[in-house]
């Protein structure tokens, strides 16, 4: 009888194991499509100065002064700081799902985030709140040692805070970044449209007119492409972290790991067709 008391006791241990390599799984797509933020070749102050050089253009004048682009360079700023945030979060849950300690660098988020307006990137009080928020749960998952039995408590303390930032940063590529694209696509058609009617010049010129405009707007059709990937995959991210929250005390559960799969899959697919631009430009 008291042979059997050991293997029964085997069973219970691992019966009450949490298996996590779904939620790992998760967490490391979530991260490298994340951090695709870093591979966009983009930004607010690029789009400045490219208005700014298209302008020159126009008016056939140089300008003294460089271009002016304060506000674009503290709305990418800000852009940083909330991609360091969230990646930083993802890189957590990463470490505490495989029971390592998460040891993220913290220099990133300690500059704090004010409200206001910075260009195209407006930032209100639950912007502000949210990125603390997740500044405090890193800070104390590093400090106290958060491992895997810790996981459910660092992702109910963060769902609604990351969902925001991330909605956020997703507003703030998608709505106002890409838009700066539509504009530059509109300005060359006008610019590279005047250029061929213009009489004075050959036809073998006017063919490279043509290809040049060509290569830039295709160079602008990618670009566009490349950030609603990315909007996309943060979309993806939040409603899997939602799906996470919402199961966060059952996550051996075999649906939430069927859902969790599915939503690491779908968010690497994201991943390789991001990838696959990128190779293209």
């Amino acid at each position: 009888m008291y042979s059997y008391i050991p293997f029964f006791f085997l069973i219970f241990i691992l019966g009450g194991c949490v298996n996590l390599k779904k939620v790992n799984d998760f967490s490391s797509n979530s991260t490298k499509s994340i951090k695709n933020f870093e591979d966009l070749e983009y930004s607010f102050t690029k789009a400045c100065i490219e208005k700014c050089e298209l302008e020159q253009l126009e008016n056939n004048q140089i300008q003294k002064t460089k271009c002016e682009c304060k506000s674009e360079k503290e709305a990418d700023k800000i852009s940083s700081l909330i991609y360091k945030a969230i990646k930083g979060y993802f890189e957590g849950m990463t470490n505490l799902s495989e029971n390592k300690l998460t040891t993220y660098k913290f220099n990133a988020l300690t500059k704090a985030l004010k409200e206001g307006d910075f260009g195209d990137i407006q930032l209100n009080k639950k912007h502000i709140d949210s990125y603390a928020k997740i500044s405090g749960i890193l800070t104390r998952a590093i400090t106290d040692s958060y491992r895997k039995r810790k996981i459910s408590t660092y992702i109910g303390d963060a769902n609604d805070a990351i969902k925001i930032l991330l909605e956020a940063l997703e507003f703030n590529m998608v709505s106002n970044l890409s838009k700066k694209l539509d504009v530059k696509k509109q300005r060359l058609e006008s610019y590279y449209f005047d250029l061929s009617v213009d009489t004075t010049i050959t036809g073998f010129e006017k063919k490279k007119i043509i290809e040049e405009y060509n290569t830039l707007t295709d160079e602008i059709d990618t670009r566009k492409d490349q950030i609603a990937l990315y909007g996309k995959g943060l979309n993806n991210i939040a409603a899997g972290h939602q799906k996470l929250y919402d199961n966060r005390n059952k996550l051996n559960a075999g649906e939430i790991k069927e859902q969790l799969s599915q939503y690491s899959s779908d968010i690497q697919d994201i991943v390789d067709e991001f990838n696959k631009l990128k190779k293209e430009k």
